[in-house]
């Protein structure tokens, strides 16, 4: 949902708990949208983080690190020369608008303490946010606010203003129950959607449904609102529906459907609700772009079979062209001169076949020139067979690596499937980007059944590694007729059970196409009968002497290493 007043109240009364007499330790701008305050709290250091992205403008809790770019911007700057190693005093909300003030006291070794004032406005499109002393600016992360009704310049030096609130009232101003009077019960929530300032309409929804009073009685729905606003059991919650988050609340809405996961506070809620959000949108990003790498590639391949398959066609005619010399060289003494064609007996089948010739040469030059066209085609086909092989092979990785993104579960997943595409040569030089530290150590899903250790790998380089280096005796899953990773028993002298033969089998039917379509059939041998033959490509092996067994594609993320 927004970040409506209603939520904001709430959240700034646990953020002023919580930061006040906290020291500023560090600033960061990660993007023009967003700054980053580490906070030493005395007790912890917590990251504070103001967003003004007009797409979702919030602040609260974050975990996770926060790059900071070499050069600094000019308003980090700013902020770092006036807040560095200052201690936030208050922080509250500032009305009943999408407005936060808070307030920090500075100290300088030669004056006196000060008070500086960052106004956060959380207000989507003109979100912004706002550093001053003394009411005057000091400065902005945005220069002017374009608002509907006319521009608010945001000018160093001159007083701040706040923006214009249009003909909306504080939920307190008791001239609502006018406003309210006579409005049906059924038009409560779109009442107070288009006469209250900073509520949401999914708050007003939920305002509306809690109202149990008289049919348009605006005494009635004044009293109900405020005391919604300013008495509700707080309950922070996070919706999820089908595994994505949905929606964060400062209590379970009984007009909003899903999972619900019951946090202690609500800056907790918001930060793992934003976290998930943001990183379903990274995985999106990323997922597209690999997506679009690939589809290029492929669609490139498959015309280069395209342009194989026309040449070859051509050069088809090769063993007729040969034939035809033959028989023109067998016969040459028919041959008077002059002929543009001549039909004779095919000795190999007693068949006739008739043949074109050039009137301007003998008969042996005509042989001459079949032989010199079957040559040349001969050549062209030997050539191809090798660019043909090639571009299939291709091909069939380009496609492995597309169910790969398509599977792909997570980040990490789609980092390291183009970690492997950058080796292969698909993404260029200049569009690498760094490895996630986090990456460094990790290799393969890990499950655990039984005591014994069954191995996943997640793309075709991990598949390679996985394979061989695992041990001649250990059992190796992979699903037939469909890429899919590669499945590692490890066996340490063991006899394998059924029990973790069928679960490896259905770890390697879900990491595979086939867990789109049900059952799916998993081929198994001992990985000494596991080859991969010189310079194919990664992940790309032959077996024999293998066994298969039918499963239900099947996680099991229970068993996963570390659950």
């Amino acid at each position: 949902m927004p970040q409506d007043a209603f939520t904001l109240k709430h959240l700034c009364v646990e953020l002023n708990e919580l930061l006040v007499g906290g020291k500023i330790n560090r600033i960061v701008e990660p993007s023009n949208d967003d700054v980053v305050f580490t906070v030493y709290t005395g007790k912890k250091t917590v990251k504070l983080l103001v967003s003004v992205n007009p797409a979702m403008p919030r602040m609260g809790i974050i975990n996770e690190e926060s790059e900071s770019p070499l050069t600094a911007p000019n308003f980090c700057m700013l902020l770092r020369k006036h807040l560095l190693s200052s201690t936030v005093t208050n922080l509250e909300l500032v009305g009943f608008d999408r407005i936060v003030k808070m307030d920090f006291l500075t100290s300088a070794e030669f004056t006196d303490s000060t008070v500086k004032t960052l106004y956060i406005e959380l207000m989507g499109r003109y979100s912004n946010i706002i550093l001053t002393e003394n009411g005057k600016i000091l400065g902005g992360n945005r220069g002017i606010n374009m608002f509907d009704n006319g521009v608010r310049p945001l000018i160093v030096g001159q007083p701040y203003v706040f923006p214009p609130v249009g003909d909306k009232k504080l939920p307190t101003d008791k001239s609502l129950v006018d406003v309210f009077d006579g409005v049906e019960t059924s038009g409560f929530a779109d009442a107070i959607c288009s006469n209250v300032q900073g509520i949401a309409k999914s708050t007003a929804d939920e305002i509306s449904f809690t109202y149990k009073g008289q049919n348009g009685n605006g005494k009635e729905y004044f009293n109900h609102l405020n005391e919604f606003i300013n008495n509700v059991k707080k309950s922070p919650c996070v919706i999820e529906e089908n595994g994505e988050v949905k929606d964060v609340l400062v209590y379970p809405y009984n007009l909003i459907n899903g999972d619900k996961i019951i946090f202690d506070n609500l800056y907790l809620a918001e930060e793992y609700y934003f976290s998930k959000r943001e990183k379903l949108k990274d995985f999106k990003r990323r997922s597209v772009r690999l997506t679009s790498i690939v589809s290029a590639a492929i669609k490139k391949t498959r015309k280069k079979l395209t342009a194989i398959n026309a040449k070859r066609k051509d050069a088809s005619e090769a063993e007729e062209n040969r034939l035809k010399g033959e028989l023109i060289l067998a016969n040459v003494y028919k041959f008077k001169g002059g002929e543009k064609s001549c039909t004779l007996l095919n000795y190999y089948d007693n068949t006739e076949i008739t043949i074109a010739l050039d009137e301007r040469l003998s008969a042996a030059k005509n042989a001459e020139k079949y032989y010199k066209k079957y040559n040349k085609q001969k050549r062209t086909l030997e050539a191809l067979e090798p660019q043909f092989n090639q571009a299939e092979k291709e091909l069939d990785y380009l496609l492995g690596v597309m169910e790969q993104i398509e599977l792909a579960e997570t980040v990490d997943d789609l980092f390291m499937l183009k970690e492997e595409m950058e080796q292969e040569g698909l993404i260029a030089e200049k569009q690498r980007s760094k490895r996630p530290k986090k990456l460094a150590e990790s290799f393969c899903r890990e499950y655990v059944v039984d005591g014994v250790i069954i191995k996943a790998g997640r793309n075709n380089a991990e598949n390679d590694k996985l394979t061989f280096t695992a041990k001649k005796e250990d059992i190796w899953l992979h699903a037939k007729d469909y890429h899919s990773s590669h499945v590692i028993v490890s066996m340490d002298g063991k006899t394998v059970s059924d029990k973790v033969l069928v679960v490896a089998a259905e770890i390697c039917a879900y990491y595979s196409k086939g867990r789109l379509g049900g059952k799916t059939e998993i081929v198994y041998t001992e990985r000494k009968n596991v080859k991969k033959p010189p310079k194919s490509k990664l992940g790309f092996c032959t077996y024999d002497n293998f066994k298969s067994i039918v499963v239900t594609p099947d996680k099991h993320a229970e068993l996963a290493k570390g659950n």
